[in-house]
């Protein structure tokens, strides 16, 4: 397992929201039962109390046991075409009308704006258009989280390359972004970026849902999400909704979940990508 990180455990009750320290003692935790392999106090101060954590390989940490992948882009070359066509900045200003740059901009705007406490990336993937943000933010505690434990590694191995190392202010959680496994009210800033075009509208509203339970009062969130915008590319959208690949909906259908959630959001449209703020 190698040697602890040094975290002090800052304990949290209901309503409460968890701070980060970095101290020179020592902190681990067992989190369940005493066969679960432990975990860093702060990181475990986080978690529900009914969550089972596992290790897969340092840094990555798996409620789901050990070999177990339920993620769709952890089938053969689903990652790579992923990181190769879908993260290709020509592909994103040619067919969607977008800069992949938008992506960096709505990150950072998003941690500067709250600029203390927990950060939380839902469906983070490989971290192809933030990991440049993310690995100069250091004086946060920050949990990626994704279902595809490939993409997981592909983000940490993109901030090993950036920074030497893992900093030991981030995690990566290999867990479903509709059941998050943390308590309430525990995180100041959430983003959520390409994940709701994926997603029924029932899901949209249990994604949303579980963004609300987790964050601070004073918490915020960004989110991007495809959306139709009267291009020639909403036929190629309809196209891969057709195949299953993700959803097409209008802005207003999009909006109307946010609403339904009485969350009050801003929103801006480029292209066919929607870009969402809240708090």
């Amino acid at each position: 397992m190698g040697t602890p990180v040094p975290f002090k455990l800052m304990r949290i009750g209901p309503g409460e929201s968890s701070s980060y320290t970095d101290q020179s003692n020592y902190g681990w935790a067992r989190h369940g039962d005493a066969n679960i392999m432990s975990v860093p106090h702060i990181l475990s101060s986080i978690i529900s109390e009914d969550v089972r954590l596992n290790l897969v390989e340092p840094n990555i940490y798996s409620v789901y046991p050990i070999g177990d992948t339920p993620g769709s882009y952890d089938s053969i070359g689903a990652s790579t075409i992923y990181d190769v066509v879908a993260c290709n900045r020509f592909y994103n200003l040619i067919m969607w009308g977008y800069s992949i740059k938008d992506y960096a901009t709505l990150c950072k705007d998003s941690l500067v704006s709250s600029p203390e406490g927990w950060v939380l990336d839902v469906a983070c993937g490989s971290l192809a258009f933030t990991a440049g943000i993310y690995a100069d933010c250091s004086d946060r505690p920050m949990v990626f989280l994704d279902q595809s434990i490939k993409l997981l590694r592909k983000a940490k191995s993109r901030l090993e390359k950036l920074n030497g190392n893992i900093s030991k202010n981030m995690f990566f959680l290999h867990a479903d972004a509709l059941q998050l496994p943390f308590r309430a009210n525990v995180f100041h800033t959430a983003i959520s970026l390409n994940l709701l075009h994926c997603l029924c509208m029932a899901d949209v509203k249990r994604a949303l849902k579980e963004i609300q339970r987790v964050l601070t009062k004073r918490g915020n969130s960004a989110i991007t999400t495809l959306v139709q915008s009267s291009r020639w590319s909403d036929r190629y959208l309809n196209m891969l909704a057709g195949s299953g690949a993700l959803i097409s909906r209008s802005s207003d259908d999009l909006l109307s979940a946010f609403n339904e959630m009485q969350m009050q959001v801003t929103h801006e449209i480029k292209g066919n990508l929607a870009f969402i703020k809240y708090g």
